[in-house]
């Protein structure tokens, strides 16, 4: 199963035009977004698993010039929380 997540950047001011670049071309990030608010760029990626998510934003997007801060929100779906119906499909 994919991990599908969005992660919320926050960034040193100025920095958003070079970053969504930057971020956008990161492997597993679909896309990236400039945004108002507290966060300034949001982007969205899909890995194959947790691991993968770890590297993605810890390494990845967190060494990317200007970020200061990131928050990850995982894409929870409802088949998720239904582990009998995942094991019907399975077989």
């Amino acid at each position: 199963m994919r991990i599908t997540s969005y992660i919320l950047v926050q960034l040193a001011p100025g920095k958003a035009k070079a970053a969504v670049k930057a971020i956008s071309r990161i492997d597993g990030v679909k896309m990236a977004h400039a945004v108002t608010g507290p966060f300034d760029v949001i982007a969205f990626a899909e890995v194959p698993d947790l691991d993968s998510l770890s590297n993605l934003v810890l390494a990845k997007i967190q060494g990317v010039g200007g970020v200061e801060k990131t928050q990850t929100a995982v894409v929870v779906t409802p088949e998720s929380f239904d582990v009998k119906e995942r094991r019907k499909r399975s077989k």
